[in-house]
């Protein structure tokens, strides 16, 4: 799913482009657009525009097993428009993956929700990593315990399978961490910014691990990008 071409099959070949659903950023898509700006109203256009798209509908069509969705908040904020008008046989067979809390979805969406947690990131869990791979993760978890593959499964089942395997899993460790303004953060990104070979993954992991300090990611990567425009 791309926030600059639509659905794509995964073995299409595509133009290089930038375009992002981050709020602020160069590329960020709600700065291609003058006056008002809709997520939803974006994808729409898009993908009745690209000849690269796909409907979900479309998709779904002539297949019975489920359709496993694993997006971060604001790609899920501009697919689920399309998503809620699917049929309701449709509609059902939906499975969603993602950080975000069920209470930030549309209604029609959250008991599709599988429901992962923080305890994906504890330390009983198999498969811990960061917040950008949370949703990616948690499918890959799904999928590796035999669901997702089955045409008849519920979405009963699929839940109560889900709570089941992480039910004694313990939670992610909670860090008290510094919080700072944009000035002193760009400040501190341009001072670490070459021990770190100018990645700003590994830049937020240090000020994360070793700096204790705390920065949203899509923030901090909006934050890196200034930092990396000086440096040219």
């Amino acid at each position: 799913m791309s926030a600059g071409l639509g659905l794509v099959e995964s073995s299409s070949p595509i133009p290089a482009y930038g375009c992002t659903v981050l709020v602020g950023a160069d590329d960020g898509i709600q700065s291609r657009v003058d006056g008002n700006f809709s997520i939803a109203s974006w994808w729409r256009a898009l993908s009745r525009s690209s000849h690269l798209s796909h409907s979900l509908e479309e998709l779904m069509r002539g297949q019975s097993g489920p359709l496993l969705i694993a997006l971060s908040e604001a790609y899920i904020e501009m697919l689920a428009p399309e998503l809620i008008a699917l049929p309701s046989n449709d509609l059902s067979r939906v499975r969603i993956f993602t950080a975000s809390p069920a209470t930030r979805m549309p209604d029609a969406l959250r008991p599709l929700r599988m429901p992962y947690d923080d305890r994906l990131d504890g330390p009983d869990s198999p498969c811990r990593g960061t917040l950008n791979d949370f949703a990616s993760r948690a499918l890959a978890h799904f999928v590796a315990m035999g669901r997702g593959t089955a045409p008849q499964a519920s979405l009963d089942s699929d839940v109560a399978a889900v709570c089941s395997a992480i039910g004694s899993w313990r939670g992610a460790q909670k860090f008290d961490r510094a919080r700072h303004d944009d000035d002193t953060m760009l400040k501190l990104i341009a001072e670490h910014w070459e021990s770190a070979g100018g990645s700003a993954s590994r830049l937020l992991r240090y000020f994360r691990d070793e700096l204790e300090i705390a920065c949203e990611q899509s923030r901090f990567a909006a934050l890196a990008r200034r930092v990396r425009e000086t440096k040219k």
